[in-house]
């Protein structure tokens, strides 16, 4: 079953491109634009409701699955309003610790980060949220380097229990400064352990990279464009 937040129940915009995502049907090319159009849309309410100014200095975070898509809409309409916007991007591999598929796990093989200096507001953007083991390493790997004032965890689909299990994962003044931002919330996972309706099954592998192993091989373009202007390297 599936719950729409207030924000896509405002939009018949949003609900047609969460429409594509789940459908089977849908190209690689137009679920690649649903996500990028998300990423601004998720952006847009970002702005409304952050106040953002040209000082802000803001560090969005994401795998490396999401960049060329869906952070790359949230980080280019962020770029026309703030003039300080860093990238973080990580490569994950994902396992079940004790091959007990309950504690699964996700560690950074991988990773492209420009400054973290002084960040204000942490976004994390992520293209699902199920078992939230992947956000809970990305957001981990940066609060033991940063003290955000924000942290916003965006995403335009997530698992109903995603929000209290990522809280219990952290101590409360870590957690007291989550905002989760969201366009649906659903609450059924099928026996492959994915989402319904989902995004439509595995993120990367309707994005055209295949498997995990691939997936991680992938270097995102975004990446390639910004590691020549930052001078950073992976």
């Amino acid at each position: 079953m599936r719950q729409l937040s207030t924000y896509a129940q405002n939009s018949s915009k949003v609900k047609s491109l969460l429409d594509m995502l789940s459908d089977l049907n849908t190209g690689i090319e137009d679920y690649a634009s649903a996500f990028y159009q998300l990423g601004g849309a998720l952006s847009n309410i970002i702005r409304d409701t952050q106040k953002l100014s040209s000082q802000s200095t803001i560090t969005l975070a994401c795998s490396s699955e999401d960049a060329d898509w869906l952070s790359k809409g949230i980080l280019d309409d962020l770029e026309q309003h703030t003039a300080k916007i860093n990238l973080a991007v990580f490569w994950n591999t994902r396992a079940d610790a004790f091959e007990n598929k309950d504690y699964p796990v996700a560690p950074i093989i991988k990773k492209y980060i420009e400054s973290l200096d002084d960040v204000d507001i942490l976004i994390i953007c992520k293209s699902i949220i199920n078992t939230s083991c992947v956000v809970k390493t990305n957001l981990t790997y940066l609060i033991e380097r940063i003290n955000p004032q924000k942290i916003i965890i965006a995403s335009p689909v997530l698992f109903e229990q995603a929000i209290p299990n990522l809280k219990n994962e952290f101590a409360q003044p870590i957690s007291s400064k989550f905002e989760f931002l969201y366009f649906a919330k659903d609450t059924e996972v099928n026996s492959l352990g994915e989402v319904i309706p989902g995004i439509g099954g595995s993120v990367y592998q309707r994005l055209g990279l295949e498997n995990t192993q691939q997936k991680n091989k992938y270097l995102p373009g975004i990446v390639k464009t910004r590691r020549a202007n930052h001078h950073t390297s992976c």
